[in-house]
């Protein structure tokens, strides 16, 4: 089974994104002023198209292992686990190797298998593309009241995303 694994940004303060607007007009988007943030970790399988996320208040090695915690429940209690080994991408980034991390995973030894991307290569990693469309659809140009209502918007999006697997295969380049 393999995974691409990565965490996202989720900003209260919208991003802003280019888009048509009608000629002598500026699309304006309001913003609440102060921002707050959330941090998304979230998986994509490779075969399938199913995602996993998790939702944090920060981006740190227990938001890290919180969510391997999660992502072993759900895909070892799936019919499509069978005992084989969880192959399960990742960049980088420090939380995927820091000690409290590395001790974490000694859980999962004989079933996971974290295989570390080059540094300074998202184009590797499928699931940005998967963050890149989530973004150009939920997140930049609208403007959410509250942090809640923003994690909100993220997490029915993948949930809905999930009912149609080759949409999000062919979102990461998983088709052919």
């Amino acid at each position: 089974m393999l995974f691409f694994q990565d965490e996202i940004d989720l900003n209260l303060l919208p991003g802003v994104l280019r888009c048509w607007t009608m000629q002598g007009h500026q699309r304006k988007v309001m913003t609440p002023g102060v921002n707050k943030k959330r941090y998304g970790f979230g998986a994509v399988n490779y075969v399938s198209g199913q995602t996993l996320h998790r939702i944090e208040e920060h981006k740190n090695s227990a938001g890290f292992c919180a969510f391997v915690e999660q992502f072993m429940q759900t895909v070892t209690q799936s019919a499509e686990y069978h005992g084989q080994k969880i192959v399960l991408v990742v960049d980088n980034f420090i939380i995927h190797h820091s000690h409290k991390t590395l001790k974490f995973l000694e859980k999962y030894a004989d079933q996971l298998v974290l295989f570390a991307l080059p540094t300074y290569s998202p184009w590797l990693n499928a699931i940005e593309l998967l963050w890149k469309h989530l973004r150009r659809r939920v997140t930049h140009n609208h403007l959410f009241r509250t942090i809640l209502e923003l994690v909100e918007a993220v997490c029915s999006f993948l949930k809905t995303l999930n009912k149609t697997p080759s949409v999000t295969l062919s979102i990461i380049g998983a088709t052919e």
